[in-house]
C-alpha cells in the first residue's frame, strides 16, 4: 500500500445536500482520502449549520478526518470542530485566533500576495488561494493561474491550498508550485461516486514527485 503523502485534500460542501445525503457523501469522501471536510452552507442559520455539523462530525472523526466550519466561528466552537475557515465577511483572523485552542486550525481564503501576507500576520494556520483554473462556480471571472499561485506559495511561510477547477488532469501542475494541497467542491460533491472521486485525486497526490513547501499536519 502506498504511503499517504503530505499533500492535503479538502472537500468543501456545496450547500445543497440534505442531511442524509450529506452524511453519505462526507463518509465516502473521507474514506476515499479527503483529509478535511469544510462545512459550508452560506445562507444557513447558525442552528441549522450546527445540526448539520453535529450529524457529520462523528463520521469524519471515525474515518480520521477533520471538520472545519466555514465562516461561523461560533458554530465551530460549539461543535468542538477542528477549526474554522474564514472569508472576507467573517470575523478577522486576529480576533478569532484567541478563541481557539492552538491545535485548532484557522483557514482563510485570499486572492493576492498582499492578502496572503496579511492572513499570515494575523495568525492563519493556512490559506486557500484561487481560483486557479476556469470553474463553473466563478462564471465570467478569469482564473488566476499557476504562476500567481506559485508567487503566493513562495511569499508566505504557512501552507497554501489551491482551489478552482482542479482535476486529476491538472493536479500535478498545481502540486509543482509547492502548494500544500487542494480544495475542491464539485469534483467530489457532484460526482456520483464521491469515494472514487476523492481516491482518484488522493492517488495522484500520493504518487507525485513534488512536495509541499509548507505542510499541514494530518488527522483531527
Amino acid at each position: 500500500m502506498m504511503t499517504r503523502s503530505a499533500f492535503q485534500l479538502h472537500v468543501i460542501t456545496d450547500g445543497i445536500r440534505q442531511v442524509e445525503e450529506l452524511k453519505t457523501i462526507v463518509r465516502l469522501a473521507v474514506q476515499g482520502g479527503a483529509d478535511v471536510i469544510q462545512l459550508r452552507y452560506k445562507s444557513a442559520p447558525a442552528l441549522d449549520l450546527f445540526r448539520l455539523g453535529a450529524e457529520i462530525h462523528p463520521l469524519i472523526q471515525q474515518e480520521g478526518g477533520r471538520l472545519l466550519i466555514n465562516d461561523r466561528a461560533d458554530v465551530a466552537l460549539a461543535l468542538d470542530a477542528g477549526g474554522v475557515h474564514l472569508a472576507a465577511k467573517s470575523l478577522p483572523i486576529a480576533s478569532a485566533r484567541p478563541l481557539f485552542l492552538p491545535e485548532k486550525w484557522i483557514g482563510c481564503s485570499v486572492h493576492s500576495v498582499e492578502e496572503a501576507l496579511d492572513a499570515q500576520e494575523q495568525g492563519a494556520t493556512y490559506i486557500t488561494y484561487g481560483h486557479i483554473f476556469a470553474t463553473g462556480s466563478k462564471p465570467g471571472l478569469p482564473p488566476r493561474g499557476l504562476d500567481a499561485l506559485r508567487k503566493v506559495v513562495e511569499a508566505v511561510e504557512i501552507p497554501v491550498l489551491a482551489i478552482g477547477g482542479i482535476t486529476t488532469d491538472n493536479i500535478e501542475d498545481v502540486l509543482a508550485t509547492g502548494a500544500a494541497g487542494i480544495a475542491v467542491i464539485s469534483a467530489v460533491m457532484a460526482d456520483g461516486d464521491p469515494k472514487r472521486a476523492a481516491l482518484a485525486l488522493r492517488e495522484k497526490m500520493d504518487a507525485s514527485a513534488h512536495r509541499p513547501l509548507h505542510e499541514l499536519p494530518g488527522g483531527y
